[in-house]
């Protein structure tokens, strides 16, 4: 070990991987977009809550039906997939 040097690494950035960049542009479009979606879906239960839509398993799962729809025709390749 005398009279031997240890050579220093240096890091170097690496550049961003194209797939990873354009996974994590379409999940935060996706996110962005699909709040309306949410919102919809809040206030439905609100509406269960106060009496004012039928507090029905079969009725929740036609109303997530309709509104998954609606998200995958508005959005495209942006909806979420569950």
């Amino acid at each position: 070990m005398h009279g031997t040097t240890q050579a220093s690494t240096v890091q170097v950035p690496a550049i961003l991987d194209g797939d990873l960049l354009l996974n994590a542009t379409q999940a935060a479009v996706s996110a962005t977009a699909s709040l309306p979606f949410d919102a919809m879906r809040a206030e439905y239960a609100t509406a269960v809550c106060f009496g004012l839509a039928p507090r029905s398993m079969l009725a929740s799962r036609d109303f997530e039906v309709l509104v998954d729809a609606l998200e995958r025709c508005t959005l495209g390749p942006f909806a979420r997939r569950v």
